[in-house]
This record gives C-alpha cells, sequence and structure tokens, in this order.
C-alpha cells in the first residue's frame, strides 16, 4: 500500500467517524449500540458495493457469497488492528459473543444505511475512492468507535456488536440511497479537524 493510498483511508475514516457520529447524535447524546453496529454496517455495505452484484436485487435481501466470505473478514482485522493501535488489544477469540445481535439497538440495517449511506457514498464519489478502500477505512471508523465508547460497553462486547454489523452489511443488498444536503458541511468539518496518529500496516 503506498502512502498516497494509506492516507486516503485514514482521511476516509476520520470523516466516517465524525460523520457519523453527528448523523447519530441527539440532543448531544448518541446511543453507543446504534452507533457502533451503524458504522460497522456501513462498512459491511461498503465492502458489499464492491463486490458489483446485479443492482436489480430487491434491497433488504440476505445475498450469501463467496466474496463475502473472503473479504468479510478483512473488515474485522482492520478493526482489531486498530483497537490495538488504540491501546484496546483484543483478538477474536475475546469478543462476547452473545452480543452479536441487532436487537441492542433500535435501528434497523434500513435505518442505519439511510441515515449514514449518503454521508459515505458522497464522499467516496467526492474523493473517487474505490469501493474497497472505503470498507476499509469504515472498518477503522468501526475500531476507533469501539474503543472511544469502551467506558460505556467494554471492548469485548463492542467488538461483537461490530462483527455482526460487518456480517450483516456485507450479506444485505443496500437500499437506494437519496443525496444529502449536510453532506459537504460535514465532509469540510471532517477536513479541518486533527488527523489521526495510529498507523495500521
Amino acid at each position: 500500500m503506498s502512502d498516497d493510498q494509506y492516507q486516503a483511508l485514514i482521511e476516509a475514516a476520520n470523516f466516517f467517524n465524525q460523520a457519523s457520529r453527528a448523523r447519530l447524535t441527539t440532543n448531544d447524546q448518541f446511543h453507543p449500540e446504534t452507533l457502533i453496529l451503524s458504522v460497522s454496517r456501513m462498512a459491511g455495505s461498503l465492502m458489499y458495493r464492491s463486490f458489483e452484484f446485479d443492482p436489480e436485487v430487491e434491497p433488504g435481501t440476505t445475498v450469501l457469497s463467496e466474496q463475502a466470505n473472503t473479504d468479510g473478514p478483512k473488515l474485522m482485522n482492520v478493526m482489531f488492528t486498530t483497537l490495538r493501535q488504540l491501546g484496546s488489544p483484543i483478538s477474536q477469540e475475546e469478543v462476547d459473543h452473545d452480543y452479536a445481535s441487532a436487537k441492542l439497538s433500535p435501528l434497523s440495517f434500513k435505518g442505519s444505511h439511510e441515515r449514514l449511506a449518503p454521508l459515505y457514498l458522497g464522499y467516496i464519489e467526492k474523493m473517487s475512492l474505490p469501493l474497497h478502500d472505503a470498507a476499509l477505512g469504515a472498518a477503522i471508523a468501526t475500531g476507533i468507535t469501539v474503543h472511544d465508547c469502551s467506558k460505556v460497553i467494554p471492548v469485548e462486547q463492542g467488538s461483537a456488536l461490530a462483527i455482526y454489523g460487518f456480517v450483516e452489511g456485507t450479506k444485505t443488498a443496500p437500499y437506494p440511497c437519496v443525496s444529502d444536503p449536510h453532506a459537504t458541511d460535514l465532509h469540510a468539518s471532517a477536513r479541518k479537524s486533527k488527523k489521526p496518529w495510529y498507523k495500521l500496516w
């Protein structure tokens, strides 16, 4: 991976992280389980889009594929690497799989997609970022989110939620996306923020 590619991933992660919090925060508060699950769902959904399946598949349909089985675990590995870099080391064996459930969030997959997909896809188009790379950037953002929520949800539980979201996203046909008028403002805000210090490779 070139330095330019790496920098593009970090900038994407920074934007996805901040934009997701802004969109899912109400009255200066957000629901940690919903934030983790929504960001990870988008990471999986971006990876799904990179597979270039038939766009006519009914949105919300479960689509099983070898691509998801191969590329889906990359998202989990990137999240674990990010968590280690942030001082929250965890392995797959330490994940509390009892928390791998959508029941912990009031927001459905469709709800997460409706709120975040316009922001994510708008950024990807603006930056000409390949979908596969964007998915990895969203996986980094997921790791940051799990780490930042760890005082409320232990990393072992937050990681389980994220893994559930990755799987759901990589195996669900996405919904139509409506352009978001606030995406430009959020993008400008993210660009001005301090860049993360961690390095994944």
